[in-house]
């Protein structure tokens, strides 16, 4: 393994986060999340202001870079891969992650600053340093209204997890079939 595996702290619970670095600038990084069984699971973008510590050599990281590694070597582990993320560490990086998100039709699920209430949803526009989000209710797949949040007030995006691909899933079908 040649990424290396970060402990990432987003407050003072003593909850942390899995992952590794996929490119990063003075003001916002993005890593790929590591599930509890060594999965590669999402990408998260966040602000760096929002990260409190990143431990890289603890007994968790240990065990889980064997999980990896024991996943590398049996046909499970292909199930599931993660959308190619080609970002520019020379621009905005949240920004531009939404706009990935929009040009794929892809479902994001993103933390406000000061609200636990997760909202997961497409993005429908940006402009003017705001994205508008045709949300979704986790709970039924079903359509909630359309949510304007301005972007310097988001606390982190989870891009391409298979959470938010079920929900997405879910949620078409239950577009299409009238009966559910």
């Amino acid at each position: 393994m040649t990424e290396q595996l970060y402990e990432i702290y987003t407050d003072d619970s003593g909850a942390f986060t899995v992952g590794q670095i996929v490119v990063q600038n003075d003001d916002d990084i993005v890593f790929k999340g590591v599930d509890e069984e060594g999965k590669i699971s999402a990408y998260y973008a966040l602000p760096r202001k929002s990260i409190v510590e990143m431990v890289t050599d603890t007994p968790y990281l240990a065990k889980i870079r064997k999980y990896m590694r024991y996943g590398k070597e049996h046909p499970y582990s292909g199930w599931y891969v993660l959308p190619q993320l080609p970002l520019n560490p020379e621009g905005p990086i949240l920004t531009q992650v939404l706009r990935i998100a929009e040009r794929e039709g892809a479902l994001v699920t993103v933390g406000r600053s000061g609200d636990e209430e997760l909202l997961c949803g497409y993005v429908r526009e940006i402009e003017k340093g705001r994205v508008l989000l045709d949300c979704v209710d986790p709970e039924s797949a079903g359509s909630l209204p359309q949510v304007r949040i301005r972007i310097r007030d988001l606390e982190y995006i989870e891009y391409g997890s298979i959470s938010n691909m079920l929900l997405m899933y879910a949620n078409k079908t239950k577009l299409a079939d009238p009966e559910e």
